[in-house]
C-alpha cells in the first residue's frame, strides 16, 4: 500500500518537474472517468460526485455520458495511463492517499483550500499523453460535499470539453470531406464540416434545405440545415421551432414528428449568437420507431437569416449517445461567409 502511496506522489512531483522523457498514450475509454480516493471518504463522497458526472440522456433509455469508477490507491498502477484521472479527498481525513496529497499541496495552494477559494487543481498529460488530471480537495468531506453540489456544471464541464476535443479529434483524423463543405459554403453561404462517408441525402435549395445522412444497418443518423432569408427573429420560439420542424421532417423525413412530451427547450449561445435549443425524442407513428434529436434556431445579424440545425440518431440496437455527439460536434462547426472572413482577417493580423 504505502509503495503504491508514494508512486502516485513521485507522479506529482514529475509534473512539477514536467521533463521532457516521452510519456505513453493515454488509455481507456474517453468517457470513464477513474476516481482515487481513500474508501472511508468515497463512501461518503460517493454518491454526490456521480450525481455531477454521471448525467444520462434520454435516447428513449437514460445513457450516461461519463462512468464513474472508484479506484482503491493501491490500484494506481492499474490506471495511471487513463484518459481521465481524479484525487478526492479532505485535508481532515486520516487515508494515506489525503495525508500524501496534502504533502504535495505548496504553502501558497495549502492556503487556498484551507480558506474555502480554491479545490479544483488541473494537469494535462501528467503521466500520460492527452491525460487529464483533476485534484478535488476541500477542509472537511461535508465541505467538499458542498463544493461538489454547488459546482457541478463547472466540474462536468471540465471532462466535457475534453471529451468534445477528443471526439472531434477522431472523427476527422481520416479523409473529411472540404470539397463538399467548399461547395456548400460557395453556392449557400454557410457550410460544416462533414466526416468521410455522409452522404448528400436532401439537396433542395428551394426549400431551402439540405440534409446529410449516415447509414449502417439498423443505424442512421442525419443532420439538416434550413433557413430563412430575410427572416423575423422575434418568431423564434419554441412553438415556432416545434411547428417548422414539423413541417420540415413531415415532407423529407416520412412524416417523422417530434414528442412533445419528452421535449425540452432552452436559451442558448450558439457559437456567439443567441439560440433556442430543443432537445428530446423524435417519433414515427406510422413505423414504430424513433430515437434522440437536437435542435437549434437562431438569427445571424450578417445574412439577416433564420438558420435552423437539427441532427438527429436511429440506432435501436445500440448506445445512441456517442453518435449525437459526433453530430453535434458536426452542428458546432457551422460557419458563415462572414465567419470565415472575419477568421482569414484575424489569422492575417
Amino acid at each position: 500500500m504505502l509503495k503504491i502511496i508514494r508512486l502516485i506522489i513521485f507522479g506529482l512531483i514529475l509534473i512539477l518537474l514536467a521533463g521532457c522523457a516521452r510519456k505513453p498514450k493515454s488509455i481507456g475509454g474517453e468517457t470513464k472517468l477513474f476516481v482515487l480516493a481513500d474508501s472511508t471518504d468515497w463512501e461518503f463522497l460517493g454518491f454526490f460526485f456521480r450525481k455531477v458526472f454521471e448525467k444520462t440522456v434520454r435516447t428513449p433509455q437514460p445513457e450516461k455520458v461519463f462512468e464513474v469508477n472508484w479506484i482503491s490507491p493501491d490500484k494506481f498502477n492499474e490506471i495511471a495511463t487513463s484518459k481521465n484521472l481524479v484525487l478526492l479527498g479532505a485535508l481532515n481525513s486520516e487515508g494515506q492517499l489525503i495525508q500524501k496529497i496534502k504533502n504535495m499541496l505548496s504553502s501558497e495552494v495549502r492556503e487556498k483550500v484551507e480558506s474555502g477559494s480554491e479545490f479544483v487543481f488541473t494537469k494535462e498529460d501528467p503521466w500520460a499523453e492527452e491525460q487529464l488530471l483533476v485534484v478535488l480537495v476541500s477542509n472537511t468531506l461535508p465541505e467538499l460535499r458542498e463544493k461538489l453540489e454547488g459546482n457541478k456544471q463547472f466540474l462536468y464541464n471540465l471532462f466535457e470539453k475534453k471529451l468534445i476535443e477528443d471526439t472531434a479529434a477522431q472523427m476527422f483524423e481520416s479523409y473529411e470531406q472540404k470539397d463538399i463543405e467548399k461547395e456548400l459554403l460557395k453556392k449557400y453561404g454557410w457550410a460544416i464540416r462533414i466526416q468521410h462517408d455522409y452522404i448528400m441525402n436532401f439537396e433542395r435549395p428551394q426549400n431551402r434545405f439540405i440534409m446529410l445522412r449516415r447509414s449502417l444497418p439498423r443505424s442512421e443518423r442525419w443532420i439538416f440545415i434550413h433557413w430563412i432569408d430575410e427572416g423575423d427573429p422575434n418568431v423564434i420560439n419554441k412553438d415556432w421551432a416545434i411547428k417548422t420542424r414539423n413541417r420540415l421532417t413531415k415532407k423529407f423525413y416520412d412524416n417523422d414528428q417530434i414528442n412533445e412530451e419528452y421535449t425540452r427547450s432552452k436559451e442558448i449561445d450558439f457559437l456567439g449568437r443567441p439560440a433556442l435549443m430543443l432537445e428530446g425524442l423524435w417519433e414515427n407513428v406510422e413505423q414504430v420507431i424513433g430515437g434522440p434529436f437536437k435542435n437549434y434556431c437562431f438569427y445571424d445579424i450578417p445574412s439577416q437569416r433564420i438558420y435552423m440545425i437539427d441532427i438527429a440518431v436511429f440506432f435501436p440496437g445500440g448506445e445512441k449517445e456517442p453518435f449525437l455527439r459526433q453530430l453535434d460536434i458536426m452542428a458546432h462547426s457551422f460557419r458563415t461567409f462572414h465567419d470565415v472572413n472575419e477568421e482569414t482577417i484575424e489569422e492575417a493580423s
